[in-house]
């Protein structure tokens, strides 16, 4: 992916409309179907949060940074996620908390992130959070440092791969809210990605593929 592809993405990706739910159910767990107004239907107790996108450069290549959350206790104990977390009131705004949990988990300062899009919420009924996600751009690659408690490890994904047909799938999963189903996934080499970060993925991925 050479860098005039980078300078075009950059430039052309805040004119590209929010594609919502149409593309994010593309990749969702067959739970999630329903009618609109139940997909929109939040719950009054819902809690906030907002995770980041981040794109870089390796080389000639544009890549983001996905996580494998640290085992434990709770409903994403061990998934692939963004970096990214629960809405804080000292936050301003979701940007905000985007920035502050991405340099909390993965070590990524804030100065050196630039905004570009903000893409669509997605309700994730299993943890009852309403997640805000980020598209954003760091200059040059990152030096990661993952937090021990939250990040089990770091994981580098081509933009191409996310790009390509063929990581489009569909597999089993297990977690502790449900038994093993079959569900679709992003498959980059043997990472699995399902559930609400596949969805937003799935967005983000129809958004890039319209910028020409």
């Amino acid at each position: 992916m050479p860098m005039d592809y980078t300078s075009l993405l950059l430039s052309k990706i805040e004119e590209i409309p929010r594609l919502g739910l149409k593309a994010q159910l593309k990749m969702a767990p067959p739970q999630r179907f329903g009618t609109k107004e139940t997909l929109l239907a939040i719950p009054e107790d819902v809690r906030y949060a907002a995770i980041m996108m981040l794109l870089y450069p390796v080389e000639s290549e544009l890549y983001f940074c996905l996580i494998q959350r640290s085992k434990y206790d709770g409903q994403h104990s061990g998934q692939i996620s963004f970096p990214g977390g629960k809405k804080e009131e000292t936050d301003i705004d979701y940007w905000a908390t985007a920035q502050r949990e991405t340099q909390e988990e993965v070590g990524v300062d804030p100065s050196q992130v630039t905004f570009l899009k903000q893409l669509s919420p997605t309700y994730i009924p299993p943890s009852n959070f309403y997640v805000h996600p980020y598209l954003a751009y760091a200059h040059t690659r990152p030096h990661f440092i993952p937090e021990k408690g939250e990040v089990a490890k770091i994981i580098e994904v081509p933009l191409r791969s996310l790009l390509e047909e063929t990581s489009m799938r569909e597999g089993p999963i297990s977690a502790s809210y449900t038994s093993e189903v079959v569900v679709p996934m992003f498959v980059f080499d043997s990472c699995n990605v399902w559930g609400a970060t596949a969805m937003i993925l799935a967005e983000a991925r129809e958004m890039i593929l319209l910028v020409k």
